[in-house]
C-alpha cells in the first residue's frame, strides 16, 4: 500500500522554504518555495504564493509565482494560476484561469 500523502490543512499558512520528498496535499496557505521531489496537489481550498518546484502538479486552487515539473503539471477547471510553467507535460482544463507563458522543452520532427 503506498504512503498516505502528508497534508497540510485549511486553517494552516506557512511563510518560508517547504522542501521534502514525500507527496503533499495542500488545502491551506503558502508563501515561499515550494520543492519537493514527489507530486503535489493544491485543492480548490489552497492560495498559493511561491515558486514551485516539483515531479508533478496538479492545482485545484490557485497558485502565484513559477511552476517546474519534471514531469507533469495539470490545471483542473477550478484552478486559477498566475505563473510562468516550464514542464514536459502541460494539461488545462476547460475552465482553467491561466496567465503567463508555458515552456515545453520537446523535440520537434523535422521540417517544423
Amino acid at each position: 500500500m503506498a504512503d498516505a500523502p502528508c497534508v497540510i490543512g485549511r486553517g494552516i499558512t506557512i511563510k518560508g522554504n517547504l522542501s521534502g520528498a514525500e507527496q503533499l496535499v495542500i488545502e491551506g496557505a503558502v508563501e515561499g518555495h515550494i520543492s519537493l521531489k514527489n507530486h503535489l496537489t493544491i485543492k480548490e481550498t489552497g492560495r498559493i504564493t511561491a515558486d514551485i518546484t516539483t515531479h508533478s502538479l496538479m492545482v485545484h486552487g490557485q497558485v502565484s509565482g513559477n511552476i517546474e515539473a519534471n514531469d507533469l503539471v495539470s490545471l483542473s477547471s477550478e484552478a486559477s494560476v498566475v505563473a510562468d510553467i516550464k514542464a514536459p507535460r502541460v494539461v488545462l482544463e476547460d475552465g482553467a484561469r491561466f496567465k503567463g507563458r508555458i515552456e515545453m522543452d520537446v523535440e520537434l520532427p523535422p521540417g517544423v
